[in-house]
C-alpha cells in the first residue's frame, strides 16, 4: 500500500520512462534511415542510369537503321538527291523526335593513300596545322605509306620524323594518323571528315568538300574534279536521334561502299568515331528538311508513328 501510494505520489516516473522510450525509438529510427536511405537513393540512380542506357541503345538502334535507309538511297534510289553531300549536317522532326543527318560524299575527301604532298599538307592545314608542320606531315604520310625500293640505300630515303617506324605499305585506316606524335591529340573524327582511305584517287573535289577544306583552298580551282553524273563509290553516312528536351541521344555513323554483289548493294566498311553532329557545340547550325524528302514516304511515316 505504502509503494502503491510511493508510487502514485510521483507521476513524474512513467513521463521519465515514457520520455526514454520515445527518444529510443527516435535514435532507432534515425540509425535505420542513416542505414536505408543512401541504399534507396542508391537503388533510384541505378534505375535512373539504367533506363536512360535502355533509351541511348534503343536510340541508337533506330540510328543504325536509319543509316542504312539512306546508304540505300545514296547507291540505288532517287531520293538522295536532295541530301547534302558535303557533311553539312541537314535535320528533320516527327512527333517529339529530331533526326540529324551528315552525309559526306568522300568525293570530297583527300585520299592518304593517292594524295600527292600538296593535297597532303591542305589537309593537315584544314585541321590547324601551319604551312611548315603541315609539310612535313605530308611528306611523313608518303614515307609512311611507300614500300621500300630493295635498290634505295637508307641514305637515299627521305627523312621521317614520326613516325618511328614506317609501315611501308597503304593506310588501311584513317585512325592510323593518330600513330604521328602531332596528330595524337587530334580528333579521330575530326581527320575522318578531312581523309578518306577508300577513294583510291588523288584529286578532290571541292563541290563536295567540307567547309574546312574549301575554305584552305582559298578559290584555287585546279585541285576541282569534273563533277561526273555518277554516283561516288564512297559516303560517310552519320544519324544522331534524340527526343526533344532531352540530352540522351543515339548515334550512328559508318563508312558505306558500293558493293554490288551484295542486294543491298552497298556495305559497311569503316565505323565513324562518335562526334560531329552528336558535338555539335562548334558546328554550324543544321539546315531544316522533311522526314519524307531525307527519308522517304514510307520510313518517314513509320518514324511519325513511333515517335507520337
Amino acid at each position: 500500500m505504502e509503494a502503491a501510494a510511493l508510487r502514485s505520489d510521483h507521476p513524474g516516473n512513467d513521463a521519465g520512462h515514457g520520455g526514454f522510450a520515445l527518444v529510443a525509438v527516435l535514435v532507432f529510427m534515425l540509425l535505420v534511415s542513416a542505414i536505408v536511405v543512401p541504399f534507396a537513393l542508391m537503388a533510384r540512380t541505378r534505375l535512373m542510369i539504367a533506363s536512360n542506357e535502355a533509351e541511348q541503345q534503343r536510340l541508337a538502334l533506330v540510328a543504325d537503321g536509319l543509316v542504312n535507309v539512306i546508304s540505300a538511297e545514296l547507291f540505288n534510289g532517287s531520293e538522295a538527291d536532295s541530301q547534302s553531300m558535303n557533311g553539312e549536317p541537314s535535320e528533320c522532326r516527327a512527333g517529339h523526335m529530331i533526326f540529324e543527318v551528315r552525309v559526306q560524299d568522300h568525293d570530297g575527301l583527300i585520299d592518304l593513300n593517292a594524295g600527292e604532298a600538296v593535297l597532303l599538307a591542305r589537309g593537315f592545314d584544314s585541321l590547324g596545322f601551319d604551312r611548315q608542320n603541315a609539310e612535313a606531315l605530308a611528306r611523313s604520310v608518303i614515307s609512311f605509306r611507300t614500300a621500300v625500293s630493295a635498290f634505295e640505300s637508307a641514305a637515299e630515303r627521305a627523312p621521317s620524323p614520326e613516325p618511328r617506324e614506317d609501315k611501308h605499305a597503304p593506310f588501311e585506316s584513317v585512325s592510323e594518323l593518330q600513330e604521328f606524335s602531332a596528330l595524337a591529340a587530334t580528333r579521330l573524327h575530326d581527320l575522318y571528315q578531312v581523309f578518306t582511305v577508300n577513294l583510291k584517287r588523288g584529286s578532290i573535289n571541292l563541290a563536295s568538300a567540307p567547309k574546312r577544306l574549301r575554305d584552305v583552298f582559298d578559290g584555287d580551282r585546279e585541285q576541282m574534279a569534273s563533277r561526273t553524273t555518277n554516283r561516288s563509290p564512297v559516303y560517310s553516312v552519320e544519324i544522331v536521334v534524340r527526343r526533344e528536351g532531352s540530352g540522351i541521344v543515339g548515334r550512328a555513323g559508318f563508312v558505306v561502299e558500293r558493293f554490288p554483289q551484295l542486294a543491298a548493294g552497298f556495305r559497311r566498311t569503316a565505323l565513324i568515331p562518335g562526334g560531329g553532329i552528336a558535338d555539335s557545340s562548334s558546328a554550324m547550325p543544321p539546315s531544316m528538311a522533311s522526314c519524307d524528302a531525307m527519308f522517304g514516304s514510307p520510313v518517314a511515316e513509320m518514324l511519325g508513328k513511333w515517335a507520337s
